[in-house]
């Protein structure tokens, strides 16, 4: 495990933030799915790029941190256009590209965070083409020696209807959920990236509308609007 890293950037968030209300939210819905059993996987990713899924899926996450005395792991799967590093202020030299390469070890990668119970996986070096090493047999073998030590895991996957490794990610989880910009991006592209994990029969645990501000009426003005639209996956018993 490498040693802790610079506080998260982003640090007027707490507890005290305008919108921690609405993590607390999603983070305590994603605890009860599957019929609240720890160790599981939930992928974060989006239609298309600049939607906000890796500030969701970091803000997520550090929520967790802030609210229970677990043990939380983020990954950043998005070898394509990766920001988890520069977000916690830490170097993406060795990752999860060293992980599917068959270079290092998932306890050699793992960073601590400035949240006490938050770690990191970073994506790694930039590979050429990510899609030639993402190798779905090596994910669910990283991911089951995570399962064992961290209460949720959140991968920060690349968007769905761009990258076809998303929906690789999408196949290891037992979740995913969805971010959507209000007022940017297209419904019919919204819907497109829905049918895509339908198509493949992967459970949707919900939709994030962000950045609603500008759009939505004041009684809706918080920034992350969470609705769970979609549960395809019975809760385990």
């Amino acid at each position: 495990m490498k040693n802790q890293v610079p506080m998260f950037p982003v640090n007027e968030f707490s507890e005290h933030s305008t919108y921690f209300a609405d993590f607390y939210r999603l983070f305590h819905r994603i605890s009860m799915m599957n019929g609240g059993q720890s160790g599981k996987v939930v992928a974060v990713t989006s239609a298309t790029a600049g939607e906000g899924k890796s500030t969701v899926a970091s803000f997520l996450m550090v929520t967790a941190a802030l609210s229970s005395h677990n043990y939380y792991c983020l990954i950043d799967g998005d070898l394509h256009r990766p920001t988890v590093h520069e977000k916690f202020g830490c170097s993406r030299v060795e990752g999860l590209s060293e992980i599917l390469m068959g270079e290092r070890e998932v306890d050699q990668v793992i960073c601590k965070t400035g949240f006490r119970g938050l770690h990191i996986i970073t994506a790694g070096r930039a590979v050429s083409n990510p899609f030639q090493i993402f190798s779905i047999d090596k994910i669910k073998e990283t991911l089951q020696k995570l399962r064992s030590y961290y209460d949720i895991i959140v991968i920060d996957g690349p968007p769905l209807v761009p990258v076809s490794n998303a929906l690789k990610l999408a196949q290891v989880a037992d979740g995913t959920i969805l971010v959507v910009k209000a007022g940017q991006t297209p419904r019919e592209v919204a819907s497109h990236a829905v049918k895509i994990l339908q198509d493949a029969k992967l459970p949707l645990w919900g939709v994030i509308l962000n950045d609603t501000g500008e759009v939505l009426p004041y009684y809706y003005q918080p920034k992350y609007h969470y609705n769970q639209y979609y549960q395809t996956a019975e809760p385990k018993r």
